[in-house]
């Protein structure tokens, strides 16, 4: 199953993902992040070779993109 995460550079984002991908192989995780105030890319620095993470700079707000990404 794939999730999308949006505002995954973030505390809370950002250990949602990690614990989801520690615990389970079942899921592919795409983080959907504009790197504003409070995003921090070190948060998932662990992670960032993982073939069932991916991380998409954009922001939540624009609606052609997030077309693109939920298709």
């Amino acid at each position: 199953m794939k999730l999308l995460v949006t505002g995954g550079l973030g505390f809370i984002g950002s250990n949602f993902i990690l614990k989801l991908l520690k615990e389970s192989n079942e899921f592919e995780v795409v983080n959907v992040d504009a790197e504003l105030y409070g995003a921090n890319k070190r948060n998932l620095s662990e992670i960032q070779n993982n073939e069932k993470y991916e991380f998409v700079k954009g922001n939540i707000t624009n609606r052609r993109f997030m077309k693109e990404i939920i298709s």
